[in-house]
């Protein structure tokens, strides 16, 4: 081999070792539900769960003025420690911040499940999750609903964020009513609801666009 094809071949690695090196990991915090304030996995998973992105700005709800938008950051040992920031719906590029309404998370522990679903119908969760700071969200259980967003209109970027409610998530409101999730196999796109309200018992099924199919584990 000539000297200044070896040069070029060592130049090469050089360049592409040096495009390795600036790429980074897309970390997310993971929610993942459960019934008991213990979290225990051995109860299996239930209710609704998250995941969100973390150093980018999202927003969280569906029209002005309840839409947040959020920008997460990492601290603490290891950055086991994840902070919420909030900020007004009216600034959606996050740039001045609502310090009081920060939120922290550590990772390894139980909480109430918050309400960062678009879900405001249905106010009141009553699950817990488990915090952990992951790089790319994991495996799910079967979930009977999921919603996704994406910062862009084709879903081709890493999700900012998603909620999901498993297979059999119950909403209560009032004292008998309530709605209910769930999912047949083999209708992997058909959400079906079962709702009593005043006494009225309501089935019905809807069609769900899927969007982003077999891009495990971001598809809706």
């Amino acid at each position: 081999m000539k000297f200044e094809n070896i040069i070029y071949f060592l130049s090469l690695l050089l360049l592409i070792g040096s495009t390795i090196l600036v790429v980074e990991s897309v970390y997310y915090v993971e929610m993942t539900p459960y019934e008991d304030d213990a979290c225990t996995v051995s109860k299996g998973e239930s209710g609704v769960g998250y995941a969100f992105v973390v150093g980018e700005c999202f927003a969280v709800g569906s029209f002005a003025p309840i839409i947040n938008n959020y920008v997460i950051s990492l601290s603490g040992v290891g950055n086991n420690t994840a902070t919420f920031h909030q900020y007004q719906n009216s600034d959606s590029t996050c740039s001045q911040a609502n310090p009081v309404n920060d939120v922290t998370y550590q990772s390894g522990s139980c909480y109430n499940a918050p309400n960062y679903a678009d879900n405001n119908m249905y106010p009141n969760i009553y699950n817990y999750v488990l915090v952990s700071i992951v790089e790319n969200p994991t495996s799910m259980p079967q979930y009977a609903f999921k919603f996704t967003q994406y910062s862009d209109s084709n879903c081709a970027t890493n999700p900012q964020w998603y909620f999901f409610y498993t297979n059999g998530t119950t909403f209560h409101y009032g004292n008998n009513d309530f709605s209910k999730f769930y999912c047949d196999e083999g209708e992997r796109n058909i959400v079906k609801v079962h709702q009593v309200i005043a006494h009225l018992q309501i089935y019905t099924d809807h069609v769900v666009v899927m969007h982003g199919h077999g891009k495990n584990p971001f598809t809706i």
